[in-house]
C-alpha cells in the first residue's frame, strides 16, 4: 500500500491478521514504585485456534509446566516439558477449583497452542521466558488434583 505525502510515496506495510501490540506492558505506579505490567499472553501471542487437550499440569513456584497426552504423574516428572501453562480472568473454572502451588492435575482443558512453540530461552513464555511452549487454557473441562508434587 503506498500513499501520497507531501509529493513523496511512502510505502506502509499491511500488518498481518494477528499482530501484537507495539507494547506488551503498561506503566504503573504502585506507591513510590514504578513497574511495567505485562498485559497478558491473549493480547500478546500470536495462538492457534481452541483445541481439546489432555495431560497433566504440575502448578509450582515460579513454574507451570504441561506434559500433554501423558496420564501419570510419575511419568510427567520422569519428563522435562518446555510447555508452559497458563489461566487468565477469562478462563472458566470449574466451581471449587483452586489450583494449590506444588500440586499435580490431571486435566481436560480447551486450551489454545502459541503458534510458536519452539521459542529460544530468555524469548520464550512463563517465568524469565524460559519455557518454549505455550498453552492458554480458555476452559478447565475436568480435573483430578494428584496432590502435592513439589514445592
Amino acid at each position: 500500500m503506498r500513499r501520497l505525502v507531501s509529493g513523496l510515496f511512502l510505502s506502509m506495510a499491511v500488518l498481518p491478521a494477528w499482530a501484537a501490540p507495539e507494547s506488551c506492558f503498561v506503566p504503573e505506579v504502585h506507591g513510590t514504585t514504578r513497574v511495567q505490567v505485562y498485559i497478558g499472553d491473549r493480547k500478546c501471542v500470536d495462538l492457534r485456534e481452541p483445541e481439546t487437550l489432555h495431560g497433566i499440569w504440575i502448578n509450582q513456584f515460579e513454574g507451570s509446566v504441561f506434559h500433554e497426552g501423558v496420564d501419570d504423574v510419575t511419568k510427567a516428572l520422569a519428563v522435562r516439558s518446555n510447555v508452559w501453562l497458563s489461566m487468565d480472568d477469562q478462563t472458566v473454572k470449574p466451581a471449587g477449583f483452586v489450583p494449590a502451588r506444588g500440586h499435580a492435575y490431571q486435566f481436560t482443558i480447551i486450551a489454545r497452542k502459541a503458534k510458536d512453540m519452539n521459542r529460544p530461552p530468555l524469548e520464550g513464555y512463563g517465568h524469565f521466558g524460559m519455557s518454549t511452549g505455550l498453552v492458554l487454557v480458555d476452559e478447565v473441562v475436568a480435573w483430578k488434583d494428584l496432590g502435592k508434587v513439589g514445592y
